[in-house]
Protein backbone atom coordinates (compact mmCIF):
# COMPACT_ATOMS: atom_id res chain seq x y z
CA UNK A 1 0.00 0.00 0.00
CA UNK A 2 1.49 3.34 -1.34
CA UNK A 3 -0.43 6.08 1.44
CA UNK A 4 1.06 9.44 1.78
CA UNK A 5 0.25 13.22 2.11
CA UNK A 6 1.86 16.63 2.66
CA UNK A 7 1.48 20.20 3.25
CA UNK A 8 3.30 22.80 2.18
CA UNK A 9 3.03 26.88 2.86
CA UNK A 10 4.97 29.78 0.96
CA UNK A 11 5.26 33.04 1.62
CA UNK A 12 5.04 35.00 -1.11
CA UNK A 13 7.89 36.95 -0.96
CA UNK A 14 10.11 33.71 -1.25
CA UNK A 15 8.07 32.11 -3.96
CA UNK A 16 9.69 31.19 -7.13
CA UNK A 17 7.90 28.00 -7.80
CA UNK A 18 7.04 24.62 -5.91
CA UNK A 19 10.56 22.61 -7.04
CA UNK A 20 13.89 24.04 -6.53
CA UNK A 21 15.99 25.35 -8.94
CA UNK A 22 16.61 22.64 -11.42
CA UNK A 23 14.87 19.58 -9.61
CA UNK A 24 12.43 19.12 -12.35
CA UNK A 25 12.18 21.72 -15.72
CA UNK A 26 8.58 21.85 -16.28
CA UNK A 27 6.93 20.61 -13.01
CA UNK A 28 5.73 20.03 -9.36
CA UNK A 29 7.74 18.51 -6.98
CA UNK A 30 7.85 18.07 -3.08
CA UNK A 31 8.21 16.15 -0.03
CA UNK A 32 6.04 13.85 1.43
CA UNK A 33 5.27 11.20 4.10
CA UNK A 34 4.29 7.80 2.96
CA UNK A 35 3.12 5.17 5.73
CA UNK A 36 5.54 2.69 7.01
CA UNK A 37 7.98 4.01 4.38
CA UNK A 38 8.80 7.59 5.80
CA UNK A 39 9.83 10.71 4.39
CA UNK A 40 10.04 10.76 0.34
CA UNK A 41 10.64 13.56 -2.25
CA UNK A 42 8.20 13.27 -4.96
CA UNK A 43 8.13 15.00 -8.38
CA UNK A 44 6.13 15.55 -10.90
CA UNK A 45 7.22 16.27 -14.90
CA UNK A 46 4.74 17.84 -16.25
CA UNK A 47 3.61 15.73 -20.27
CA UNK A 48 3.04 17.44 -23.70
CA UNK A 49 -1.20 17.03 -22.63
CA UNK A 50 -3.00 20.31 -21.84
CA UNK A 51 -6.58 19.97 -23.53
CA UNK A 52 -9.54 21.67 -22.77
CA UNK A 53 -12.32 19.36 -20.98
CA UNK A 54 -14.96 21.48 -19.80
CA UNK A 55 -13.63 24.35 -17.78
CA UNK A 56 -10.76 21.54 -16.68
CA UNK A 57 -7.82 20.69 -18.33
CA UNK A 58 -6.56 16.58 -19.42
CA UNK A 59 -3.43 16.75 -18.40
CA UNK A 60 -0.40 14.09 -18.34
CA UNK A 61 3.11 13.57 -17.19
CA UNK A 62 5.08 11.39 -14.82
CA UNK A 63 5.43 10.89 -11.16
CA UNK A 64 8.46 9.40 -9.60
CA UNK A 65 8.49 8.72 -5.78
CA UNK A 66 12.25 8.57 -4.34
CA UNK A 67 12.57 7.28 -0.10
CA UNK A 68 14.66 10.09 1.25
CA UNK A 69 15.96 7.15 3.57
CA UNK A 70 17.97 4.55 1.00
CA UNK A 71 17.06 6.53 -2.31
CA UNK A 72 14.42 3.61 -3.30
CA UNK A 73 12.37 5.17 -6.61
CA UNK A 74 9.62 4.33 -8.33
CA UNK A 75 8.04 6.43 -11.22
CA UNK A 76 4.96 6.11 -13.69
CA UNK A 77 2.89 7.84 -16.12
CA UNK A 78 -0.11 10.04 -14.82
CA UNK A 79 -2.79 11.29 -16.17
CA UNK A 80 -5.68 13.53 -14.98
CA UNK A 81 -7.54 16.07 -14.28
CA UNK A 82 -6.62 19.99 -13.75
CA UNK A 83 -9.22 22.47 -13.19
CA UNK A 84 -7.66 25.83 -12.44
CA UNK A 85 -10.50 28.88 -11.08
CA UNK A 86 -10.96 31.12 -13.71
CA UNK A 87 -8.32 33.68 -13.66
CA UNK A 88 -5.61 34.25 -16.35
CA UNK A 89 -2.68 32.90 -15.51
CA UNK A 90 -4.52 29.87 -13.45
CA UNK A 91 -4.63 28.49 -17.51
CA UNK A 92 -1.10 28.14 -17.47
CA UNK A 93 -0.45 24.88 -16.33
CA UNK A 94 2.80 24.28 -18.26
CA UNK A 95 4.43 27.61 -17.38
CA UNK A 96 5.72 28.65 -14.12
CA UNK A 97 2.79 27.62 -10.99
CA UNK A 98 1.71 30.93 -10.13
CA UNK A 99 1.80 32.27 -6.53
CA UNK A 100 -2.27 32.02 -5.19
CA UNK A 101 -4.31 30.91 -8.08
CA UNK A 102 -6.77 28.45 -6.90
CA UNK A 103 -6.11 25.15 -8.55
CA UNK A 104 -7.18 21.37 -7.74
CA UNK A 105 -5.80 18.46 -10.01
CA UNK A 106 -7.01 14.49 -9.40
CA UNK A 107 -4.50 12.07 -11.58
CA UNK A 108 -3.85 8.29 -12.10
CA UNK A 109 -0.51 7.07 -12.18
CA UNK A 110 1.00 3.30 -13.62
CA UNK A 111 3.93 2.76 -11.01
CA UNK A 112 6.42 0.10 -12.29
CA UNK A 113 10.26 -0.48 -12.58
CA UNK A 114 10.83 0.24 -8.90
CA UNK A 115 14.32 0.32 -7.26
CA UNK A 116 15.51 -1.22 -4.03
CA UNK A 117 12.36 -1.24 -1.62
CA UNK A 118 9.97 -0.87 -4.60
CA UNK A 119 12.07 -3.09 -6.88
CA UNK A 120 9.70 -5.97 -8.79
CA UNK A 121 6.54 -3.91 -7.86
CA UNK A 122 4.30 -2.32 -9.89
CA UNK A 123 0.41 -1.02 -9.33
CA UNK A 124 -1.81 2.31 -9.88
CA UNK A 125 -2.26 4.94 -7.40
CA UNK A 126 -4.14 8.16 -7.32
CA UNK A 127 -2.43 11.54 -6.74
CA UNK A 128 -4.40 14.66 -5.41
CA UNK A 129 -2.78 18.29 -5.25
CA UNK A 130 -4.25 21.48 -4.58
CA UNK A 131 -3.04 24.69 -4.25
CA UNK A 132 -4.54 28.26 -3.05
CA UNK A 133 -2.35 31.67 -2.08
CA UNK A 134 0.62 30.28 -0.02
CA UNK A 135 -0.94 26.84 0.64
CA UNK A 136 0.00 23.47 -1.66
CA UNK A 137 -1.38 20.17 0.07
CA UNK A 138 -1.76 16.76 -1.66
CA UNK A 139 -2.23 12.74 -1.56
CA UNK A 140 -0.60 9.54 -3.47
CA UNK A 141 -2.71 6.88 -2.21
CA UNK A 142 -2.83 2.93 -4.26
CA UNK A 143 -1.90 -0.25 -4.18
CA UNK A 144 1.75 -1.40 -5.04
CA UNK A 145 2.09 -5.76 -5.72
CA UNK A 146 5.06 -8.10 -6.86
Amino acid sequence: TVDGSFSAVVAKPDFTGHCPSGAVANGECGSLQLAGLGTADWAYAFGPTFEPDGRCFDVDGTLTITLQSDGSTISGPLTGLFCPRSADTAHQHAGLISYGNPFVEDDSVAFTGGTGQFAGLSGTASFHTFGAGARFTGTLKGTLSS
